[in-house]
């Protein structure tokens, strides 16, 4: 008994269900885009497809990072480097995750829904993980479609196919991660080095990567407004509780040419998933208000 929660705790590690939410948490604005609110299991068996077929990426990553990830003081005490986990349990557990999860959006959402989450499973693991990262500093970018994909899949669940404002959606967490993640990146820069990757702020500087920062960053702020207006989708409460503390965030990041330092980057990269969260949550709560 020991052994097998010992196992769990491992597998929950590996899986990165917390990940997995933030996640999750893209797609549920995309569900309230109809005109109705959507049945209770449409939104469960949705989120829970996504949600396993994000995880199973995330294992699937991992196992081909073993090598990269024994490099980096970060990772190096994960399941799979540190030997804590069998990688074949992996391979079974994972596919197994992933085909519930396809299979589940397949039958309850729709075959755009199962679609959209197969093709992030796959550009995730062989494009990001295998193509881009190794090789490009434009992994961090690139990478950013399949993060971005859980707008789409909510949309294709509740109207079987993807308009204007799904799109709206896909390009706010689009644009998100670029700045987030590479405020991780100059954090943990040396970590990156050790594993060589070629990020951005190892291939052109750390002043170059806070420029892209903030270019990326405003253009979030843009689309902010455009999902108010023309849009329409949020009104005056979105606008204030996801434009103010992205235009906050956007000072912090200009304020990194100056002071580019790991606590500096540190408290970005936290305050971006801050923002992330909480656009997400005042969108939804909006939305549901405008259906009742």
């Amino acid at each position: 008994m020991e052994n097998t929660e010992n196992r769990l705790k491992l597998l929950y590690q590996l899986f990165k269900p917390g990940l997995a939410f933030s996640i999750v948490i893209t797609v549920v604005p995309a569900l309230l885009l109809g005109p109705h609110v959507p049945s209770l299991s449409i939104i469960f068996y949705t989120l829970l497809g996504t949600g396993l077929s994000a995880m199973a990426s995330f294992a699937y990553n991992q196992l081909l990072e073993q090598r990269t990830d024994a490099m980096m003081k970060r990772t190096a005490k994960r399941v799979l480097p540190s030997g804590k986990l069998d990688p074949l349990l992996v391979h079974v557990v994972g596919s197994s995750m992933l085909g519930a999860g396809i299979l589940i959006l397949l039958l309850k959402a729709g075959w755009l829904a199962a679609a959209l989450a197969l093709f992030s499973f796959l550009f995730y693991v062989f494009v990001y993980t295998l193509g881009l990262k190794p090789h490009t500093e434009h992994s961090t970018v690139l990478g950013g479609i399949c993060g971005a994909i859980g707008p789409l899949i909510g949309e294709a669940a509740i109207r079987h196919t993807i308009t204007l404002d799904g799109v709206l959606l896909f390009l706010l967490v689009f644009l998100w991660q670029p700045p987030h993640f590479w405020a991780l990146a100059i954090f943990r820069l040396e970590d990156y080095k050790a594993a060589g990757f070629p990020l951005l702020p190892i291939t052109k500087g750390i002043p170059l990567t806070v420029q892209q920062m903030i270019f990326y960053q405003l253009l979030l702020c843009i689309t902010i407004v455009l999902l108010w207006f023309p849009a329409g989708i949020g009104s005056y409460v979105f606008l204030v509780f996801s434009l103010i503390p992205g235009l906050y965030i956007l000072g912090r990041m200009i304020a990194l040419r100056k002071d580019p330092s790991p606590q500096a980057t540190r408290s970005v990269f936290f305050l971006t998933i801050f923002h992330n969260m909480l656009w997400h949550g005042s969108l939804t709560l909006e939305l549901l208000w405008k259906k009742w």
